[in-house]
């Protein structure tokens, strides 16, 4: 496991090869866990396929307990290859979120993006994020030493950093963001940003903390 070091005092970044890294967020210090994993073959094949498929898709569940998944995709991409597969792997995520963080609901939104969603640097007022993304370049984001934060409450200016300091959370590897609602992290939100489309559609998966 790493810890992203920064030139000033701040929020730090985790990295590891394990899921148990993952637990790092509950350090009042970390903003941002990375599970440095690869997902199985079949699983990214159909990410790949259901998202060259999609010029755009968006779809939001809020789950209250274990219910099936199967409702985030439209029924065709069910019988695609490897459906089952990133399925399995979507449960299995809900299923380490749920036992992190217990909350009463979990919100999963699934994504396929052509454009760039939220191309400005920004934090989440939320608890604690997920995300994945299956295909495509995955969520920019800044090492606090390269962050400008504003002096007083209020939104996050713009970020005038080099293209060579942005970090990106490698394709298949599960992030856990620490927004601005988590007790005791107002303005020290994960500051991140989509990236500017590609070649390769993204299909992106988010998990949200809904009390």
């Amino acid at each position: 496991m790493t810890v992203e070091s920064n030139a000033v005092s701040g929020p730090v970044a985790v990295h590891g090869s394990k899921p148990e890294c993952l637990t790092e967020i509950f350090r009042d210090e970390v903003n941002l866990a990375v599970w440095r994993r690869e997902p199985r073959t079949e699983c990214l094949e159909f990410a790949r396929h259901f998202a060259s498929e999609m010029s755009s898709f968006e779809r939001f569940v809020a789950q209250e307990k274990d219910e099936p998944v199967d409702e985030i995709l439209p029924g065709w991409a069910l019988e695609l290859s490897g459906a089952r597969a990133w399925l399995a792997d979507v449960r299995e995520l809900i299923a380490m979120y749920r036992c992190l963080f217990e909350p009463a609901a979990v919100g999963i939104r699934v994504h396929v993006l052509a454009d760039t969603m939220c191309p400005r640097f920004h934090t989440d007022r939320v608890p604690a994020r997920l995300l994945v993304t299956y295909s495509g370049r995955g969520t920019e984001w800044l090492a606090e030493s390269d962050v400008l934060r504003p002096e007083s409450p209020g939104p996050l200016p713009e970020q005038p950093v080099a293209e060579n300091r942005i970090q990106v959370m490698p394709t298949g590897s599960v992030a856990i963001l620490k927004g601005e609602a988590w007790i005791g992290n107002e303005g020290r939100g994960l500051v991140h940003r989509s990236p500017a489309p590609g070649d390769t559609p993204r299909l992106v998966l988010g998990l949200d903390w809904l009390s």
